[in-house]
């Protein structure tokens, strides 16, 4: 059990606030966390001071619940073993667009590899993927992306991938720190899908990085995994590695692992995934995940490889297994932060269930052009007890836009009618509570 403190000292030892620390246990000698760092402390006459979780400084760099205005691309690019799919159009729930922006993609959406040699006409009858409307993680009406890997190989044989891929160049630097998180059901069937009967057959991949840029080509010497395993006993255990395998030329090498048998793998239910990381030479470097805001690792270590090479494909999830066919993937509710956005090494699960404070002071400027009207809102910052993270902004009762600052600008597009307005804004926090709506602010165009 982890419990956080913020700890005042009444003895003459420093006072320590505003931050976090790890205890496990309390003895007259006790190691505490902080800062990464290990500290061994002599607890003498103590104060504890309880206070609320504060939130880590982190800025959300994208979200998308695959909403409306979300499609997938027709397959382009094909090779002989594969092709790519691009997400395309802007997320209406979320206001953020597709292709992802942020962290210097050149591309966000499916990369679709084959067994066998495919084309446009055949590529549908080993991979599909598909945006459609299904019951959500809270009971409510979501979207999911369903992929689908229908053809795979042999048994043991890993073969067909559908990886939910981010790739950038490996010209423009690395991804230091990063939290991703979404929502990810597996099938009823899954654990029947695993079998150790064949060598190589009891795994699948849930999330994966990697790195590139070894002579200038998408080579590269550090990969960090988390797959699901089958072990002798027939139940599904979670495994986190660190290793070499980045598509570079060399033999594998293991640089840690962390099995985890202790979180189940949930199974026909929607699933909180959530990831982060820290890059470093060093003993600060950090990879931690959590399953429905339990720990299934939390790594402290180097985790670069020999040529410090940058992350250039974050695999958010991918149908991947070693196992029987077909191999599915359900998700939805993607979010990227630069960022713990709830407390350093805290899941967001569950964390936080009260909304905002409603934004206030909302006030609507005009101006008009001829064929279209800028309108300028600007309203006053919301409060929570953790964080706001963000503003949704509606029109008439419909979203149309997102906005991390305290203003947003919108566009009207035609000519005048003499049409009448509203807009409103509603904060929402790093665990998707929305607010009341803010005042309305009524314009006419």
């Amino acid at each position: 059990m982890k419990i956080f403190y913020q700890v005042v000292y009444t003895t003459n030892l420093p006072v320590l606030i505003g931050n976090m620390l790890r205890v496990k246990q309390l003895r007259t000698h006790q190691m505490i966390r902080f800062g990464g760092v290990m500290v061994l402390f002599t607890l003498l006459s103590f104060t504890f001071v309880f206070f609320a979780p504060t939130a880590h400084a982190a800025t959300m760099l994208f979200k998308s619940n695959f909403g409306p205005g979300v499609s997938l691309g027709t397959p382009t690019g094909f090779y002989t073993n594969g092709a790519w799919q691009y997400i395309l159009g802007t997320d209406k729930e979320t206001g953020f667009s597709w292709p992802i922006k942020a962290l210097g993609a050149d591309f966000s959406g499916i990369q679709l590899i084959t067994i066998d040699p495919i084309d446009s006409t055949s590529i549908g009858s080993y991979i599909t993927n598909e945006i459609r409307q299904v019951t959500g993680p809270k009971g409510s009406l979501v979207n999911e992306l369903f992929q689908n890997v229908k053809i795979k190989g042999n048994l043991g044989q890993a073969g067909s991938q559908g990886p939910l891929l981010i790739k950038r160049p490996w010209t423009i630097g690395d991804v230091d720190d990063l939290y991703m998180t979404y929502w990810f059901k597996y099938p009823a069937d899954f654990p029947s899908k695993l079998t150790r009967e064949v060598p190589g057959a009891g795994w699948r991949t849930q999330f994966e990085i990697k790195t590139g840029g070894y002579l200038n080509t998408w080579a590269g010497d550090y990969r960090i995994s988390i797959v699901v395993l089958k072990g002798l006993d027939g139940q599904l255990y979670w495994q986190t590695k660190g290793d070499n395998v980045a598509n570079g030329p060399w033999s594998k090498v293991d640089y840690w692992t962390v099995d985890n048998r202790t979180v189940a793998v949930p199974v026909d239910k929607w699933f909180k995934f959530e990831v982060y990381w820290h890059r470093s030479n060093g003993s600060d470097g950090r990879f931690w995940a959590a399953i429905d805001g339990k720990e299934i690792v939390d790594h402290f270590g180097p985790n670069m490889g020999n040529y410090n090479l940058p992350i250039t494909r974050i695999i958010a999830n991918n149908p991947y297994s070693g196992g029987y066919a077909t191999v599915e993937s359900h998700s939805t509710g993607l979010e990227i932060w630069d960022g713990f956005p709830c407390g350093d090494g805290i899941s967001c699960y569950n964390f936080d269930t009260a909304a905002p404070s409603s934004p206030t002071s909302l006030v609507a400027s005009l101006s008009n052009f001829y064929t279209a009207a800028g309108v300028s809102l600007s309203w006053k910052v919301s409060s929570d007890t953790v964080a706001v993270a963000g503003y949704n902004v509606y029109r008439n009762g419909s979203k149309v836009g997102q906005s991390t600052l305290t203003s947003y600008r919108d566009v009207i597009y035609g000519s005048p009618t003499g049409s009448l307005y509203s807009y409103t804004v509603r904060a929402f926090d790093a665990a998707g509570n929305l607010s009341l709506p803010s005042n309305a602010a009524l314009t006419t165009y």
